[in-house]
Order: C-alpha cells, then structure tokens, then sequence
C-alpha cells in the first residue's frame, strides 16, 4: 500500500487523530502576505483543514485551488466547505497541470515530508506563483514531533521526513525564492519564501 491509499484509508478519522491548534495557523497565515482577491494553491489540502482560515483573508474575490492525491480526503474536505471560490482537484500537485505562475501564494501545510524529491518539489511548486508570490511549507508543529509521528503511522510514511529549514532555503535559493521568514524551534516549522517580481 502507498500513500494514497494510507490517506484514503485514514480520510475519516483524520480530524480526530490529527488535532491542529488554530491559534498556530492564524499566527502561520499572519507570516504570509494573503490579500482580498488572491489566488491561493493548497497543497495536500486533506479534509480542508486550512480552508476556513484562508477563506477570509482572500475575500469574496479571492479563489483556492485545493488539491490532493487522496480521492477521499477530498471528498471528506467538499463536505466542510460549500464555498463557490474553493476548487477542490484529486490529484499528485507535482504531475497535474496547473497554469505557470498563476497564483499568489502557494502552501504547503502538513505534507511537504510526502513529497519524495523535495528539492524538484520546491521548483515546481514555484513554478506555480505569480512574481511576488509566496511560496510557504509549515506545520503548526516542531520537525521533531512531525518526524516522530510518521515513524509510528504506518510503514507508508515511516520514511517521510521534514528537512531542517536551512535545506528547504537552500531549495528556495536554487529555484530562484529568497527566503523572507523562518521558524524552525518546539512550537512550530515554518520557512516563507518570495519569488521575486511584482
């Protein structure tokens, strides 16, 4: 079995196993800069658990692309929001085509350590943002505790590690994101980058 089939195996339990402490997404969200009518990319969306966060900040003319490789985490997450500007697209972000530079932000909550060649990862994801967009990877928890908790979920994800920051600026950097915020401590990982331009 592999991921996807992990996920969609764990798609209805997933809000009561995985618990995430909205004050840490709020003060996530406040390092990025999301204004009303942007265009946001959710990577590993899952049950959608960044939606009603972001759903504000971007307004009535804002729009989220939310996509995942789970066909039942999405359906799970369809459930929770009936908002007409959230798409939501079963698919593996790094294979699925999406239009070139075509969103503001684009973030990566709870999945980076899924994606097998991060370092490619981050160059297509970046691929994604407008110039001046924002490219973010966070967890509302420490590296070390996200580590830990895939080595106990299950042969499928025991291997799927979070890098330390410094190795996911050093991606930004060669794809051509300057990095613009860093936490990396026991509350929390979060690296936010820029792609320069507008």
């Amino acid at each position: 079995m592999g991921q996807r089939e992990f996920f969609d195996r764990m798609a209805e339990t997933w809000d009561r196993v995985c618990q995430h402490d909205p004050g840490k997404i709020i003060e996530i969200l406040d390092m990025v800069d999301l204004r009303p009518g942007d265009a946001i990319l959710d990577v590993g969306t899952g049950t959608g658990i960044l939606i009603p966060f972001l759903l504000p900040r971007i307004g009535p003319n804002g729009a989220i692309t939310a996509i995942d490789i789970s066909e039942n985490m999405i359906a799970v997450a369809r459930r929770k929001c009936r908002s007409d500007a959230v798409e939501f697209m079963v698919g593996d972000v790094l294979t699925t085509e999406l239009p070139p530079a075509s969103f503001d932000a684009v973030i990566c909550y709870s999945v980076f350590p899924h994606f097998n060649d991060k370092e490619q990862s981050i160059a297509r994801l970046g691929s994604y943002l407008k110039p001046g967009g924002e490219l973010v990877v966070c967890h509302s928890q420490s590296r070390d505790e996200i580590n830990q908790r895939h080595k106990s979920a299950g042969a499928e994800v025991a291997s799927d590690n979070l890098p330390d920051a410094s190795e996911i600026v050093r991606y930004f950097v060669l794809t051509g994101i300057g990095p613009k915020s860093i936490i990396d401590d026991e509350r929390m990982f979060v690296v936010v980058g820029r792609k320069p331009g507008a």
